[in-house]
């Protein structure tokens, strides 16, 4: 089975869009043509994210421009209705076909208390699982016209409903998520990370019953002809950022994740490695390129919603740098000794990046697996 290789469909974008002078303003019109581009470009699809836009409004105002990606659309289970987005679901696809996916997210309780939602993350476990078997009921039976003079239902495409994309970290995310979902997403690291995390997964998804269609991962990627090229186009990020906008942003982290015990001057990283990038800032300095390198192509990065890893949580920032031969044989590695088979990608600014990885990238990604 090919990578199914998917971008990112956001209105964060830019060259630099975690800095103010980098980041584009929303514009429907690049929106637009940003999901024509992965669509022409080969993709599989694209992970609609929320910034704060609504993900399936900004999914279906653009889904008729394109004709074959499928789009990945976040979803907060118990937000809306499950008859409800059942409802939108059907509709979305007697338009645009049977192309729609939801990322199931539980969310953080910074995030889903903005919708008066207060739950501790077992109730929002149960309460996801039981929302999208209710989703699920309600799709399959279609959405039937309620004028007596018009018998009309919009039936269901998929015998087995919408499939259901989402991650868990924790162990108990990692249960909720061999219980509720078809294709388990981690954060990309490095391998024995992602081997350990996918066999975790596989386990609890075994102990339910059940199996995953696939095992897929987030990450950026900056792919160039060569690898000198790729590697001095990364490492623009952090010269454009600099070094004072970069620790004042993982200060602010730092006080956010320790309740404002800690800052940059006291933190202690998990690590050596994530130490000696804490050091340089310190310094006034910026961690070298070679010091940023996590695994052979796999750099620690920044992205429009994640600064510098230096948690060591596995953030979305990591980056796959390098050749399309260097990357590729990377993730051929992970398909062979972990099992991933869908990639989440994405790169600044968004439309130009994907233009890049289409035509480098993803016919070497076609080949793996076959």
């Amino acid at each position: 089975m090919a990578i199914k290789a998917l971008w990112y469909l956001s209105t964060a974008d830019g060259h630099y869009p975690w800095i103010p002078e980098g980041f584009f303003p929303v514009d429907f019109e690049r929106y637009k043509k940003l999901a024509q581009t992965i669509d022409q470009g080969g993709f599989f699809g694209a992970l609609v994210a929320t910034w704060p836009n609504d993900p399936l409004t900004s999914a279906a105002s653009v889904a008729g421009f394109t004709q074959k990606m499928k789009f990945l659309v976040a979803e907060y289970a118990g937000l809306t209705p499950a008859k409800l987005l059942a409802e939108q679901a059907l509709t979305f696809e007697k338009f645009h076909g049977s192309r729609l996916l939801f990322n199931h997210i539980n969310g953080t309780p910074q995030r889903i208390s903005t919708y008066g939602i207060s739950l501790e993350a077992e109730k929002r476990y149960a309460l996801g699982q039981s929302y999208w078997e209710e989703f699920q009921e309600h799709y399959q039976k279609g959405y039937r016209s309620l004028f007596p003079n018009t018998d009309f239902t919009i039936e269901p495409t998929s015998e087995k409903g919408i499939p259901l994309w989402g991650t868990g970290d924790s162990t108990a995310g990692v249960q909720h998520a061999g219980q509720v979902v078809n294709v388990y997403l981690l954060m990309l690291r490095e391998l024995d990370r992602v081997k350990d995390q996918f066999s975790r997964a596989v386990e609890a998804a075994q102990q339910n019953g059940r199996r995953y269609d696939d095992l897929g991962a987030l990450t950026s990627v900056t792919v160039r002809k060569n690898q000198h090229d790729a590697e001095k186009h990364f490492y623009q990020i952090f010269e454009k950022t600099g070094v004072d906008l970069l620790k004042q942003k993982l200060d602010v982290s730092i006080q956010r994740k320790t309740g404002g015990d800690e800052n940059i001057n006291t933190f202690q990283a998990p690590d050596a490695q994530r130490q000696e990038w804490v050091d340089y800032i310190r310094q006034g300095k910026l961690p070298p390129l070679e010091s940023l390198r996590l695994e052979n192509n796999l750099y620690a990065g920044m992205s429009a919603w994640s600064s510098l890893d230096i948690f060591g949580y596995a953030s979305s920032a990591a980056y796959l740098v390098g050749s399309p031969e260097n990357i590729a044989a990377q993730v051929e590695q992970y398909h062979k000794e972990t099992g991933l088979s869908a990639l989440i990608m994405s790169g600044w600014p968004l439309i130009e990046e994907a233009q890049i990885t289409s035509e480098l990238l993803l016919p070497l990604l076609k080949e793996i697996g076959e």
